[in-house]
């Protein structure tokens, strides 16, 4: 058994065939997904597809750093309003992104804003850390100790492992464990304590191999299972328990 503990099914990409994408999960042990909230529109989304699929689906309510700079009160407001009525499991995915161009300062502020909003509601935190380690370690440190903390797709590398484990943090290993550039991946995966990992897709995105460039879904994520079991020197099925005990966890599932 399986989670894939981060999916965007709301994205038409997986939408347009939503029932046979949960078919070939299931067909691959994948038994819960952990669908994705971005900005007001997608948490809504995430929040009506988790509502079709009661005990199997369930969703978060988020604000992506790459999506600031058009996010203005309205837009704000309404995903706390979510975040209060829709029942998520976690608020995300909420952090700073470095990569793609949008206002830092603003970022910074939305990102603070999303975590005062978790601890509210005593929900966790799941984190998008784009090429901003240092400043989302930061933040964290300053403003959300105490909340129960997941590092989305981590990709900060082993050097960053031991600091973001002294806040307590889950680190969730996604595609690029298995592509042949993502030594760094798995040098993390090696320094990081079993009871700390779970596993996602990231779906559509970041697709592992041997299937990278075609559009991922949740089935997939028993190959990133595998290859995290491979780097650790376990079975499948040990780390598939251990993983998702984590993550049911983590979201109190």
């Amino acid at each position: 058994m399986l989670i894939d503990s981060h999916c965007h099914l709301d994205d038409e990409r997986l939408a347009a065939d939503e029932e046979f994408v949960l078919q070939r999960a299931g067909a691959a042990g994948v038994e819960y997904l952990v669908t994705i909230g971005t900005d007001e529109k997608t948490s809504a989304a995430a929040a009506k597809i988790a509502s079709r699929h009661p005990g199997r689906i369930f969703h978060t309510v988020g604000a992506h750093p790459s999506d600031v700079d058009r996010f203005g009160e309205a837009e704000l407001s309404e995903i706390e309003r979510l975040a209060h009525e829709t029942g998520p499991k976690a608020i995300g995915e909420v952090g700073l992104d470095y990569y793609h161009d949008s206002n830092r300062e603003k970022q910074a502020v939305v990102f603070e804003r999303m975590i005062n909003l978790a601890r509210q509601l005593s929900l966790p935190l799941v984190i998008h850390d784009r090429d901003a380690h240092e400043d989302i370690y930061r933040i964290l440190s300053e403003k959300a100790r105490g909340l129960k903390i997941m590092m989305h797709c981590y990709s900060a590398g082993p050097s960053f492992v031991d600091r973001f484990m002294e806040l307590g943090c889950l680190f969730s290993i996604a595609g690029p464990v298995t592509f042949k550039n993502g030594q760094d991946h798995r040098d993390a995966v090696v320094k990081i304590p079993l009871d700390r990992l779970v596993v996602e897709t990231d779906s559509p995105y970041l697709t592992p191999h041997p299937h990278r460039g075609e559009r991922n879904e949740p089935a997939y994520v028993k190959l990133t299972a595998e290859k995290v079991a491979e780097v650790k020197g376990l079975g499948l099925e040990e780390l598939a328990e251990r993983t998702t005990q984590n993550a049911r966890k983590f979201f109190a599932i």
